[in-house]
């Protein structure tokens, strides 16, 4: 009898030995936040170890339950220096803001750490059938790690929330699906869908890259969530092991899905222009960002580093176009 979906997520989402610098930097963040902050969890290349680098950030997700007394926690220590009340209305305008800490003192060396913050109230919806975009999906169907909860509810709530991120794949994925399909097929078809519904600087096999890194990830959760589906009739499992769908997909379902992915970069494109304000070193960070997955090198002119926001956006379109090559 396989483990159930949310056996299988909560094993690898609460494991019992945490990466220590990724729980040291976890709790530096749950302390300089101070009460608000009700959990902090862990994704991105350094969980799932895909190509990261020794440049690359700890991405968090860091949840409250008010906004405006995180912000005043890090900026008493001097973790931030955009006024609290303007980052507060900014994530109440469009979760997440991005932020940047340097998570000093907690280790030998000093991390950074990319975090993405919004009330847990907010994550719970963008999670779940009521999301406003892909933000959240497309970050919570991959592996993460639940670091800090302040209380045994708040984990229990958090965790159902990543099981119903993974449980949603299956409504996004289906008009992508090949008439037959196996689980690999399943799970490189979902990364490669989700990546290009988003606006992201990597390129094209970057979804190939995730599948490889995530593999012993992937196999067991989405072979419960597979399972499950084939319990509710959802899909069909055939002797020689292949899935069909039960019911193809519609073109309504179809257009449906494009509108949402394009409406979800809509908001990106939006949250974008917020991380001006959110993340301090937004712009070496990003650039060293594209170096990092292009390979290429690239150098910004003075006029660029001046006046970015006027000056950058032929090199970003340029880039974006030609990532894939």
């Amino acid at each position: 009898m396989p483990e159930s979906l949310a056996a299988a997520v909560a094993e690898r989402a609460i494991p019992p030995e945490p990466a220590a610098e990724a729980l040291a930097a976890a709790r530096f963040i749950a302390e300089a936040g101070g009460p608000s902050v009700l959990a902090v969890i862990f994704f991105g290349s350094r969980k799932t170890k895909a190509s990261p680098d020794a440049s690359s950030a700890y991405d968090f997700f860091v949840l409250t339950g008010s906004c405006h007394p995180f912000y005043e926690g890090l900026r008493r220590r001097g973790l931030a220096h955009r006024s609290p009340a303007l980052l507060a209305l900014l994530n109440h305008l469009l979760p997440p803001n991005q932020i940047s800490i340097e998570t000093g003192g907690v280790t030998d060396r000093r991390l950074r750490a990319k975090c993405a913050v919004m009330p847990l109230a907010d994550f719970l919806k963008a999670s779940s059938g009521r999301r406003l975009d892909h933000f959240v999906l497309g970050r919570f169907c991959q592996p993460v790690e639940i670091l800090f909860a302040a209380g045994d509810e708040v984990r229990h709530r958090v965790l159902a929330a990543v099981v119903s991120a993974h449980r949603l794949t299956y409504l996004w994925v289906r008009p992508w699906l090949p008439r037959e399909f196996d689980l690999e097929t399943y799970c490189r078809t979902a990364l490669r869908v989700s990546y290009a519904g988003e606006i992201r600087p990597e390129p094209e096999g970057r979804a190939d890259a995730l599948w490889r890194a995530q593999e012993g990830y992937h196999r067991p959760v989405y072979g419960a969530l597979l399972a499950e589906l084939a319990a509710q009739g959802e899909v069909t499992q055939s002797d020689s092991g292949a899935y069909r769908l039960a019911r193809p997909a519609a073109a309504w379902e179809r257009l449906r899905l494009a509108l949402y992915f394009r409406w979800s970069k809509v908001r990106a494109t939006a949250r974008w222009a917020k991380y001006v304000l959110t993340f301090e070193g937004w712009l070496d960070f990003i650039v060293s960002k594209a170096r990092r997955h292009s390979g290429q090198a690239i150098d910004l002119s003075e006029r660029e580093r001046r006046r970015p926001l006027l000056y950058l956006w032929p090199r970003v379109i340029r880039y974006l176009r030609h990532k894939d090559r």
